[in-house]
């Protein structure tokens, strides 16, 4: 019998609300800058991640090779804008169209994909854009 330490479920629902619930929060918090509430939201990440990372994973440290810590770096700092532009963007629109907007990147996902490495849509991608893209414009289009 496989035993697992957390059921994916659990994971997944966590997942699914803290996503969910991120933008209303900061919506909230509507007096503290961008940048700070982007900090703050990063370093509690840090925080709750950091005593699995260093008491289970501490032994992977010196295969990561020095490339990747700076790849991860600069993931972080990509990560990092991402984050201080879309709670920027909650002054400027609603909950809703900030969410659809974010929620897009699946979309820019397969552009790169394409653009980059010359991967070929199937019809049921192309269809799926389509109405990502329909859903996305309805939603919002009380904000433009």
């Amino acid at each position: 019998m496989d035993k697992r330490e957390i059921t994916p479920y659990i994971a997944v629902t966590v997942g699914v609300l803290s996503v969910s619930t991120a933008a209303v929060f900061v919506k909230l918090a509507d007096q503290a800058p961008a940048s700070i509430i982007a900090n703050y939201r990063l370093l509690f990440a840090v925080l709750i991640m950091a005593p699995y990372i260093l008491l289970k994973r501490r032994h992977d440290f010196p295969y990561i090779y020095v490339k990747d810590w700076g790849l991860s770096i600069l993931a972080g700092i990509f990560l990092a804008f991402h984050f201080i532009l879309w709670f920027e963007s909650l002054n400027y629109t609603s909950v809703a169209s900030s969410v659809v907007f974010v929620t897009l990147q699946p979309i820019f996902a397969f552009f790169g994909t394409y653009l980059f490495f010359h991967e070929r849509f199937t019809y049921g991608a192309i269809i799926s854009m389509i109405i990502t893209m329909t859903g996305s414009v309805i939603i919002s289009w009380g904000d433009l």
